[in-house]
């Protein structure tokens, strides 16, 4: 508590020193981080390298403008000279009309459980290199070939932040996570070549395995061995729980009340309408404990609500930040970023009737994908992605991989395309992730 002490002690020089300069509206955040990182390449361990961050920043406003400001380190003289870079910059700054103020103090709110670990923070750099260590030797175990890369890391930080408008808070919080690619060659030709990759990771040691990804990821790189072509045609795609979770991404992008307020989302003009099948209810959850984006409160100091984006198909909800919703006049949903924009926590999806074999057994001819990447173009929505890691589905089951192929559309007519949901998922904290099914999709192959 004595560090905390010292930062707040710090924070509120800054902030009384900005406003005494002409400041309107000031915050002010100090913290410090540690970090640990570990780099797998050719299944051996590459690097190992880990370091200690002091930061702090000022943000003030004069007239409407904004003035932003960081130092590196705690020494209070070069706090007190950002807070006077970021007075004078405000005082330089084009004032915007539509900024009305900062948040102000609300009820008090009980942090989110299992948002940090004294376990992971305790760790050492040994203690990640054995877990990267413990992948390398599983997937030799499984594919003594294999070709492992990837990451594991582990980060703490704790810090504090003071507004002019009577906000206190602390926070403190941990991760630690990891990522490996596994790559089987059985022969020249590319489809003796099978790639994949995973991860994992938690705020709680008891929340993750990172010692075991390479098992799905060795799994999933032969499962993608003997990739064949197929003939373009509209076919029933499913997605995995990591495609379906990076498809809807879009969708939570285009909620955006930013995007929107400047007409460049997808989904301007229809809030209210429909936008997706029935089937769909897609929410954004801040408040989930032991979720990866979990926090009583945003960038900002604003507290978070739990917002239902889209209600049975229709859409219900933007995303809000302290600018965005007193330009609207909506209630702020608490996900400021301090340094500018709306950022998404934690994303909801209400869970179907049906599993995901069932869903895949019904689909008689189509695509699996378990794992996508879609980039929508956010004002438009239209798509075009190469599927990377496809799957041919004939007969109602997974036959083989797929090569050089891509889907097209526009992300209304796909989400309209949702008929099944499943029951069960994959489960991130504070992220459910169930698999989707479209009908009627566009795939462009090569036979």
């Amino acid at each position: 508590m004595a560090e905390t002490d010292r930062y707040y002690q710090l924070a509120e020089k800054a902030l009384n020193l900005a406003m005494s300069l002409g400041a309107e509206w000031c915050d002010v955040s100090v913290g410090s981080g540690r970090h640990i990182g570990v780099t797998l390449e050719k299944t051996a361990i590459k690097e190992a390298d880990s370091g200690r961050s002091q930061s702090a920043s000022v943000r003030v406003f004069v007239g409407g403008a904004m003035g932003y400001a960081t130092c590196g380190g705690h020494e209070e003289d070069r706090l007190l000279a950002a807070a006077r870079r970021a007075v004078g910059m405000a005082r330089e700054g084009t004032s915007d009309p539509d900024f009305v103020a900062l948040p102000g103090p609300a009820e008090p709110v009980d942090e989110v459980d299992g948002l940090y670990d004294p376990q992971i923070e305790a760790m050492t750099v040994a203690d990640v290199v054995a877990l990267a260590v413990a992948n390398i030797r599983l997937g030799r175990r499984m594919e003594p070939e294999v070709n492992l890369s990837g990451h594991v890391s582990l980060s703490a930080s704790d810090g504090v932040l003071v507004t002019s408008t009577g906000i206190r808070l602390s926070r403190r919080r941990t991760e630690l996570d990891g990522d490996i690619e596994a790559l089987i060659v059985r022969g020249e030709s590319a489809a003796d070549k099978g790639y994949y990759y995973d991860f994992d990771s938690g705020r709680m040691a008891c929340d993750c395995r990172i010692d075991e990804i390479a098992r799905a990821a060795v799994e999933g790189a032969r499962r993608m061995l003997g990739a064949r072509r197929i003939a373009s045609g509209r076919m029933t795609v499913v997605l995995g729980p990591l495609a379906a979770h990076d498809f809807l991404d879009g969708v939570v992008g285009a909620a955006n009340a930013e995007s929107l307020q400047r007409g460049r989302s997808f989904l301007c003009g229809r809030m209210g309408q429909k936008v997706a099948s029935d089937r769909l209810t897609l929410g954004d959850d801040g408040l989930v404990p032991h979720g990866l984006y979990s926090g009583a409160c945003d960038g900002e100091g604003a507290p978070r609500r739990r917002v239902t984006i889209i209600d049975r198909g229709t859409f219900a909800a933007q995303l809000h930040n302290s600018y965005t919703a007193a330009k609207a006049r909506e209630p702020n949903t608490g996900h400021g970023v301090r340094t500018g924009g709306i950022q998404p926590t934690n994303m909801t999806i209400a869970l179907g009737d049906r599993t995901a074999d069932e869903i895949i057994a019904e689909a008689g001819r189509g695509l699996y994908l378990p794992i996508g990447h879609f980039s929508p173009n956010p004002a438009s929505g239209d798509l075009s992605s190469s599927v990377d890691f496809g799957l041919l589905i004939d007969g109602g089951r997974i036959v083989h991989p797929v090569e050089n192929v891509m889907l097209a559309g526009n992300m209304l007519d796909l989400l309209g395309a949702i008929d099944a949901v499943s029951s069960d998922y994959r489960d991130e904290p504070g992220n459910r992730m169930p698999t989707l099914r479209l009908r009627d999709v566009q795939v462009a192959g090569t036979e």
